[in-house]
């Protein structure tokens, strides 16, 4: 069946204006742009049935007659559409199922219909631009669309950017979304016209995001290495997203440090893949996810430095003084940093990474080295991190703050790529080697807090906390620093019992 390939932005009125008027673009192809008012109904049961079966039905009024569209697996993820797109003219102003080509979604209608009546449910009124974009050899429609979206008596403004590849590749479609729309505050779509129509028919509201830990990726030997990293990259993409609107619209922690974790995992992936596909558009993937994990890691130190750092010390101490003034000095630093935060999720660098996320793994289909047998290439990622990780702890005993910070990253990047590929190799033994590198990893974490712990003292100068808030960082300074050196002298042990246990991979 006839599938198109989407990318779905919503528009802000300068947008649209900008967008919808002359476009001088290098490295793409720009047509003349076509402007027309598009009036389009979708119709339903009065139960919705359609709805449910996943099927939009809609009319639109287009050079003097009325065109027929059903459109199936129509759901947006990330602003990508996939449907099914069945189109054929009819006579008036009513559907007609008998113009349904394919048999087995006309079944799917007809079932949900099944003798009860089809009614207008709501519609679009839209004034649209179209231009068609050549890119890296790809022929895409780009089009604009500034008008509303009624039901009754309800209306609410509707203005979108949608690139649909028409032929070619997903690379050139990466292409020409990063030129056209990478300099705007980019807001990938999450529902479709139809999703919308019948949000506002039924009166929904939305709600704030809540933080989301990562999704459980599902592999198996038989996956070639481009349904296994596409898995893998569908699942850290999903969620550095949904955190990142967290982190937009909410003050919860748990937000940034997933978002954080989202971001390292993404990296992880990519370098896991280096080694077969080592382009231009990945090394630059990679650099827009580190330059972003960056920033969004300068607020989750603030919110260490409040929870990790500051309130262990002020339980434990026997004269609190200070503490609540060192307390307003570093909720103040973590306000200015969320503010940082929040205006480079909305900027430019994360247009450009949000755009990798959504079109970058399609382009994994297109590559021939990605058609091999996934399970071989996992051992060697594995071996590679591990010996990483075994060359850095020869010296466990002597390493400076930098090695130490240097092997933290290394046992990262292992943990995260053997989570990753675990699916593909027996179970027992991949869960007790994920579980002695998590204890290894906290007595890292630990010691990698502790040297931010000096900080306490920079924020309350900086924020002028005052003489007491000064003593009180200078304890919290000692004591960790005291417990520092007490928690290292767990790390040998530790690194001993990874090091006995099974490396799975092998």
């Amino acid at each position: 069946m006839p599938r198109e390939l989407e990318l779905k932005v919503e528009l802000t009125k300068s947008d649209v204006v900008r967008l919808a008027g002359e476009l001088s673009v290098s490295d793409l192809s720009v047509g003349p742009a076509a402007t027309e008012n598009l009036r389009t109904v979708y119709f339903d049961t009065p139960k919705h049935d359609l709805r449910a079966a996943g099927i939009s039905l809609r009319l639109r009024r287009q050079n003097g007659a009325w065109l027929q569209t059903v459109k199936a697996d129509q759901h947006i993820v990330d602003g990508i559409s996939n449907p099914v797109e069945l189109e054929a003219p009819v006579a008036g102003e009513e559907p007609d199922l008998a113009k349904i080509a394919n048999k087995k979604v006309k079944r799917v209608v007809q079932k949900a219909v099944n003798g009860t009546t089809l009614n207008p449910i709501f519609e679009t009124i839209v004034q649209r631009t179209t231009r068609k974009i050549k890119a890296h050899g790809s022929e895409i429609e780009f089009a604009i669309d500034d008008g509303a979206v009624s039901a009754g008596e309800a209306s609410r403004e509707l203005r979108e950017a949608e690139l649909e590849l028409k032929a070619g590749s997903a690379d050139g479609l990466l292409l020409a979304a990063e030129k056209l729309l990478g300099d705007l505050e980019l807001k990938l779509s999450t529902r479709s016209k139809a999703e919308r129509g019948y949000r506002l028919a039924l009166n929904k509201k939305g709600a704030n995001a809540e933080p989301e830990r990562a999704g459980h990726v599902r592999l198996t030997r038989k996956n070639t290495c481009a349904q296994a990293f596409s898995a893998i990259l569908e699942s850290a993409a999903r969620q550095i997203l949904v955190n990142r609107q967290a982190v937009l619209e909410t003050d919860d922690p748990d937000a940034v440090h997933q978002l954080r974790i989202g971001l390292r995992r993404l990296r992880s992936a990519l370098r896991a893949l280096q080694p077969l596909v080592d382009c231009g558009s990945l090394r630059a993937f990679e650099r827009s996810a580190r330059d972003m994990g960056r920033r969004v890691g300068t607020l989750r130190d603030a919110d260490v430095m409040i929870s990790g750092i500051k309130a262990p010390m002020e339980a434990a101490a026997n004269d609190k003084t200070g503490f609540s003034e060192l307390h307003g000095a570093l909720v103040r630093d973590r306000q200015d940093k969320l503010d940082e935060v929040r205006a480079a999720l909305r900027g430019p660098a994360w247009s450009k990474l949000q755009l990798y996320l959504t079109l970058w793994p399609r382009t994994l289909e297109e590559s021939p080295e990605l058609g091999k047998p996934v399970a071989k290439h996992a051992r060697k990622v594995l071996c590679k991190a591990w010996k990483k990780s075994a060359k850095l702890a020869q010296d466990l005993d002597r390493l400076d703050a930098e090695h130490r910070h240097e092997m933290r990253k290394a046992l990262k990047n292992l943990r995260y790529q053997a989570e990753f590929l675990a699916p593909l190799f027996g179970r027992r033994d991949t869960h007790r080697f994920i579980e002695q590198l998590k204890t290894l990893q906290d007595v890292f974490g630990y010691i990698n807090d502790v040297r931010m712990a000096p900080r306490l003292v920079e924020v309350q100068k900086r924020h002028d906390a005052g003489i007491n808030a000064a003593r009180a960082a200078a304890y919290a300074v000692g004591r960790h620093e005291a417990e520092a050196a007490h928690a290292w002298r767990q790390a040998p042990k530790a690194w001993k019992r990874l090091e006995r246990s099974p490396q799975f991979w092998a």
